[in-house]
């Protein structure tokens, strides 16, 4: 983000130039047009050299305009890009106490349910990504089947619940290629057609694979029904969530699985 800034300055640094310049440049021109041949007297011949006059005093006023306008430009940028480091900042600072959160519950020896967890975590992304829904869908083994374990936000009748082959729609693809999608209505009237539903309007969404270790365990994903898209920096946040709570996931139920085990033993 810094190097987006020394751009910006760099940028007005040549304006200013190229302003000095050319108020020099005209004041140079305005001089030789104006001089009457004789080196002991400026004169001003009006009659003659108003044409010259008036072009000269336009391109300044071009320039001067040209000028204003390229700043009121670089500002807008700036202001623009100002407040998406504050918004990168923010969403960072939440995500991390988002890990933390796992890392406690890790360090505690996995004290809290998973569902408690996964409920918790599909609340705390809408807030972070500015989302209207979330959801995280994982792999049941046993019936070979991707099943949402945890939704929060909006139209959550149709996602509650909803069950789908490792192979099919969009979370399929995610599960299965382990690519993070960045979904847009031009993307999904492009890669996804059949899967547009009627009478849900998203405006962005992304759809992120749950890994551990290389091993897809699940999807999770976020929708906006609307404002801006969703861009990289949302996909790449999402990414490092994705793979901490893959992480945290494998290993409740691995700690759970050891508990039963000595409960049977016992």
């Amino acid at each position: 983000m810094s190097s987006h800034f020394q751009t910006l300055d760099r940028q007005r640094s040549r304006l200013l130039w190229l302003g000095g310049i050319l108020l020099t440049a005209m004041c140079a021109a305005l001089v030789l047009v104006t001089w009457s041949g004789d080196a002991a007297s400026l004169e001003f011949d009006l009659g003659h050299r108003w044409p010259t006059l008036v072009g000269l005093a336009g391109m300044v006023l071009l320039f001067v305009f040209y000028a204003q306008h390229k700043h009121r430009q670089l500002a807008a940028t700036e202001a623009q890009m100002r407040d998406l480091a504050v918004r990168e900042a923010s969403m960072e600072a939440r995500f991390s106490e988002m890990s933390f959160l796992f890392d406690l519950s890790t360090q505690l020896q996995l004290r809290l349910d998973l569902q408690e967890m996964l409920d918790l975590a599909v609340q705390r992304l809408i807030p972070c990504l500015d989302a209207h829904q979330s959801s995280i869908m994982l792999f049941n083994e046993a019936e070979g089947i991707l099943e949402v374990k945890a939704a929060a936000g909006a139209d959550l009748d149709r996602v509650q619940g909803a069950r789908c082959a490792p192979t099919a729609g969009i979370a399929g693809h995610a599960f299965t290629s382990g690519e993070s999608l960045i979904l847009t209505p031009e993307v999904m009237r492009g890669r996804f057609p059949q899967e547009t539903k009627q009478g849900r309007v998203i405006s962005s969404a992304l759809c992120v694979p749950l890994r551990f270790r290389g091993m897809p365990i699940g999807v999770v994903s976020v929708s906006r029904a609307s404002g801006e898209p969703f861009g990289p920096m949302h996909m790449k946040v999402l990414e490092a969530f994705a793979d901490h709570c893959a992480a945290t996931v494998v290993k409740t139920n691995h700690h759970h699985a050891l508990l039963q085990h000595v409960q049977h033993a016992a």
